[in-house]
């Protein structure tokens, strides 16, 4: 198991194995994540064996700066406005993809999550690769957070390149995301952003949906194309 302090070395080598296809797990502004190459597809299979993920289940883009929003999503002027607004949080927008993005990224739904943290190890990292990284949380699906290194260690420890600690997260939680494919936009997911902000800068918000209910339309739609 590849666990290791966090250095200008391990940096480097994190770097490296991510421009190779590989698979790390790093410290983001929420969990620790297993992460990757976007345009690595065994990278991006290797997550998904892993973690045992369901197969319909996208992962998100970790972005290096706002304006590569514009980049890989179709953007709004009033999601412009937010991402502004808003980033470096912890939060996720869902957009429409666009073909800069593999779709085996996006599991064939025509939407991407993109969010952009502020954790200064990740974004060095990003910045180093010089596309965003795909990923998700470091642990088997269905089993929380991961805030701690040992967690990840314990899940994916054995089939991942590298584990970069960066000690115990300071917030146990993961992005709170929103759908900007329907209108008005869907709250998909909320956690460690909160909901009263949100439904300031968002009025029409629709954030009466349970997990179970936002997934069937998602899905549902995707089946009418």
């Amino acid at each position: 198991m590849n666990i290791k302090e966090i250095s200008d070395t391990t940096i480097a080598e994190a770097v490296s194995i991510i421009k190779n296809g590989g698979v790390v797990v790093l410290p983001t502004d929420t969990n620790y994540n297993v992460m990757t190459s976007p345009y690595s597809k065994s990278g991006v299979d290797r997550i998904f064996a892993m973690k045992k993920r369901e197969h319909l289940s996208p992962l998100t883009l970790f972005l290096s700066d706002s304006m590569d929003l514009h980049d890989f999503s179709y953007v709004t002027p009033d999601v412009d406005t937010l991402a502004k607004l808003l980033w470096p949080e912890k939060i996720s927008f869902i957009l429409h993809q666009k073909s800069t993005v593999p779709d085996y990224i996006t599991r064939g739904f025509g939407s991407v999550a993109v969010t952009l943290h502020r954790h200064a190890i990740l974004r060095k990292i990003t910045h180093l690769v010089g596309t965003p990284l795909a990923g998700t949380s470091a642990n088997l699906s269905g089993t929380g957070t991961v805030p701690q290194v040992e967690k990840a260690a314990e899940h994916l420890g054995g089939s991942v390149d590298l584990i970069l600690d960066a000690g115990l997260l300071p917030i146990d939680g993961s992005n709170t995301m929103i759908d900007f494919t329907f209108n008005p936009p869907i709250l998909a997911r909320l956690s460690a952003y909160p909901l009263p902000p949100l439904k300031q800068f968002i009025p029409n918000l629709v954030d009466h949906l349970d997990n179970k209910s936002y997934k069937d339309l998602v899905k549902n739609r995707a089946l009418e194309k």
